[in-house]
């Protein structure tokens, strides 16, 4: 019964496939990831990446490095967070030496 074989595959409008395109290109992410989310074949995405005239391995590439740069920012920010809280403790204790030297 669930012979798929004669079935046409499924039709999506202009703007779908713009919109998983543009996910690819503008949102920084991998296609097997973006065809996942968005319930299509991984080679269907590609070939509409293809049409738009997107080279598949320098997208998947500048992703890649974009993705990083997202994460090296995010741990910058953190460890500017983590600098920052030692630097008020180092503060407080030199405060504490001043007060207790003074005794």
């Amino acid at each position: 019964m669930g012979n798929k074989k004669g079935k046409s595959p499924p039709r999506y409008d202009t703007s779908f496939r713009e919109g998983a395109v543009k996910l690819v290109v503008e949102g920084g992410r991998q296609t097997r990831e973006v065809a996942e989310e968005l319930g299509i074949c991984h080679d269907t995405l590609r070939n509409w990446l293809k049409a738009a005239g997107v080279a598949l391995g320098a997208a998947n590439r500048g992703n890649r490095e974009s993705q990083r740069i997202k994460e090296q920012d995010a741990q910058i920010r953190d460890l500017k967070r983590q600098l920052a809280e030692k630097n008020e403790v180092i503060e407080v204790l030199k405060k504490s030496v001043g007060i207790i030297s003074r005794s």
